[in-house]
């Protein structure tokens, strides 16, 4: 079987029209005789009745995190059976499986799992007879049949660690954007999207606030042949193209996280800037400061400063690897990424 994982997020299926857009891929997808599996993601975003930090509201913030557990697994359940349904309405043949039917195994870490197994006979089972397969992302299920939560994106990670057990062919994950932008369009409307990039540079702009795809994603897709690709739901175009030890050089893109703050490192920090101390980043809601940080590939420190060269704003710099970390007041913000893109990116851009 030519086995295609294809994933969804809240804002592709919150509505009977974006399910639709939702649809049409997966039954080109069908129609060029694939195999599909739908990962999905609860319907909609926060306020929306079915969404995960809506349901989070529901309960106290001290409950029992395996009664909070089974409660945000609950989201991604109604969007399974709602858009399983949805594609038996347009004649497409589909089933809705929750983590237990599709055999998805975790440690039993609530709220930040890990998958170790899949037992992928069910799904098999359900590809042979030609069926649409739509499972639950962001959970599985312990060893003693709790219900476990994969933290934020988890989804993406399902997906991906879907793919690697079902060795798929490739995993599509559908956005409301269409690919990897070089910088936040938000702050940069005319940043380019990349066509492809490095998997490990996306690791690093995703670590460092590039959220169309989760960081936990692509350190699964690493350990898999598959190919991987971030594509809008509402165009048809490839979107970007995500490539295991793709050979760069050059900037790659910038990452953004704001409201945060620096402080000096412990061992047990995950966020770690090498510079003449270790620092490391935590959020902070109006903090004043933000943190842009520039991925280059196959540079040396040297000619990653020279790149950088002189900001207009007052900032505060490091450098890691190969990375060049700016932190500068949030009010700033715009100003610097507009020079940054425009000095980095604006005039040559090979890879658009």
């Amino acid at each position: 079987m030519d086995i295609v994982v294809l994933k969804f997020g809240g804002t592709s299926l919150a509505t009977e029209k974006e399910r639709k857009e939702a649809i049409s891929h997966i039954a080109s997808l069908k129609a060029a005789g694939k195999s599909v599996i739908v990962v999905v993601s609860a319907m909609g975003r926060k306020g929306s009745p079915y969404a995960t930090d809506t349901l989070i509201s529901l309960l106290n913030k001290n409950s029992d995190p395996v009664t909070l557990d089974l409660l945000m697994s609950c989201g991604e359940v109604i969007s399974a059976c709602v858009l399983a349904d949805s594609l038996v309405q347009q004649g497409i043949d589909a089933v809705a499986l929750n983590s237990l039917q599709a055999g998805i195994v975790t440690d039993g870490n609530f709220g930040s799992a890990d998958i170790f197994d899949i037992d992928t006979k069910r799904i098999k089972m359900e590809l042979y007879e030609d069926k649409v397969v739509v499972v639950t992302g962001f959970q599985g299920v312990s060893v003693r049949n709790d219900i476990t939560t994969l933290g934020r994106g988890g989804s993406d990670t399902s997906a991906v660690v879907i793919g690697g057990f079902m060795n798929a062919e490739s995993v599509h994950i559908f956005t409301d954007v269409p690919g990897i932008a070089v910088i936040d369009p938000r702050v940069v409307p005319k940043a380019k999207y990349l066509d492809y990039v490095d998997m490990g540079h996306m690791y690093e702009l995703a670590r460092w606030g590039v959220s169309v795809i989760h960081p936990r994603a692509i350190a699964e897709a690493k350990k898999y042949t598959l190919e991987l690709y971030v594509r809008s739901t509402f165009d048809k175009g490839q979107g970007t193209r995500i490539i295991k030890n793709l050979e760069m050089k050059g900037p790659v893109g910038i990452a953004i996280i704001r409201d945060c703050y620096l402080f000096d490192a412990e061992q047990s920090d995950k966020l770690i800037i090498e510079g003449d101390k270790k620092k490391a980043v935590r959020l902070l809601a109006d903090s004043g400061y933000s943190l842009l940080t520039l991925v280059f590939s196959d540079y040396s420190q040297d000619e990653i400063i020279d790149a950088v060269g002189t900001l207009p704003a007052k900032a505060k710099i490091f450098y890691s690897q190969s990375c060049a970390h700016i932190f500068v007041e949030t009010s700033r913000v715009e100003l610097l990424a507009d020079n940054l893109y425009n000095r980095l990116f604006g005039e040559v851009y090979a890879n658009a």
